[in-house]
């Protein structure tokens, strides 16, 4: 078990280095190999906090960000995270699974229209 989460969390990693949001990597990975959908968000939570100070740190440092923007998006993003961490304890596993699988379905259409909009308009 923990070589398949290790093995999630540095697939999540490279993704999320991409530009892929981890969570959205990182949430369905873990109920591939069995972690509970609430589990999964508090996992989710968590390398997300600690990966966004890593990630401010190297913006700032190459000046793609000035620090208070990147500090004040890192706390909106945790306040948010801790609020809404604290909503999902009352609802049930089955209705997490249906709403993110909603969400990652709105996502990859959004994608997928981005997509074929970028690629007709260039023709």
């Amino acid at each position: 078990m923990w070589f398949l989460m290790i093995l999630v969390g540095i697939i999540s990693g490279i993704l999320g280095s991409m530009g892929l949001g981890g969570g959205t990597v990182l949430i369905p990975l873990l109920a591939l190999i069995g972690i509970t959908q609430k589990s999964a968000q508090v996992i989710n939570i968590f390398s997300f906090i600690i990966m966004a100070f890593f990630i401010l740190y190297f913006n700032v440092k190459k000046g793609y960000t000035k620090v208070f923007e990147g500090i004040a998006f890192c706390l909106v993003g945790i306040i948010f995270s801790v609020i809404f961490s604290l909503l999902v304890k009352s609802i049930d596993d089955r209705v997490l699974k249906i709403c993110f699988g909603i969400f990652l379905s709105i996502v990859a259409l959004f994608e997928i229209f981005s997509f074929f909009g970028k690629y007709y308009s260039k023709k």
